[in-house]
């Protein structure tokens, strides 16, 4: 048996994967809905540093999105296409529930704080970063991780994004992607994001 945290971040891991495992690509279904295992690597790094009372609001956001009948993955790869696809977007942003004003600027603050935090690993870590979202959209490519991240803030409800910026707040100097990162390369064999980057160095030089 896990403490609390650890039940709440395991029920967030599965809701979400089963959500998941019900969105519909253009071009069908992605490998990616097959990776059970990269998908918990990837959603338990980021959560776990999050504190137990945000957990516990987005665990309850998921849980009342269910009964609703919304699937909040799907909403959050329906908002990227508003940069990635526009002219996709307006087909089918009637489908999607409207977000409020107050909602997007927690969203784009919780990004900003992100952002800030990325040109920081990006600097000790580049080998690393390498791996990963580029930081911005750039044409044609990978979603960005401000584009990724706000899409996915946007479905989250106006309490858990308030309480998730006040423990950001509250800690200023922890560096939340720093430590989602950290917390991958152990789970992928690393001793620890220094590792990676060393292992890293000595492939690509």
């Amino acid at each position: 048996m896990g403490n609390g945290k650890d039940v709440i971040l395991r029920r967030i891991v599965l809701t979400e994967w089963d959500m998941f495992q019900q969105v519909k690509g253009i071009d069908g279904r992605a490998d990616c809905q097959d990776d059970f295992e990269t998908f918990v690597i990837m959603r338990s790094s980021q959560f776990d540093s999050w504190e137990e009372n945000v957990l516990a609001s987005y665990l309850f956001d998921l849980e009342e999105a269910k009964a609703a009948e919304r699937n909040l993955i799907m909403e959050k790869y329906a908002y990227m296409m508003a940069e990635t696809d526009p002219a996709y977007f307006d087909q089918i942003k009637h489908l999607l529930p409207p977000v409020s004003e107050e909602v997007y600027f927690l969203a784009e603050r919780i990004t900003k704080y992100y952002l800030e935090w990325e040109m920081e690993v990006e600097k000790k870590y580049p080998r690393v970063r390498m791996q990963g979202r580029p930081a911005e959209n750039m044409g044609a490519g990978p979603v960005s991780i401000h584009n990724y991240l706000r899409s996915e803030l946007m479905t989250y409800s106006k309490k858990t994004l308030m309480l998730l910026l006040a423990s950001i707040e509250a800690k200023p100097e922890l560096n939340r992607y720093k430590d989602s990162l950290n917390r991958m390369a152990k789970a992928y064999g690393y001793r620890n994001l220094d590792d990676a980057e060393y292992e890293l160095s000595k492939i690509m030089g």
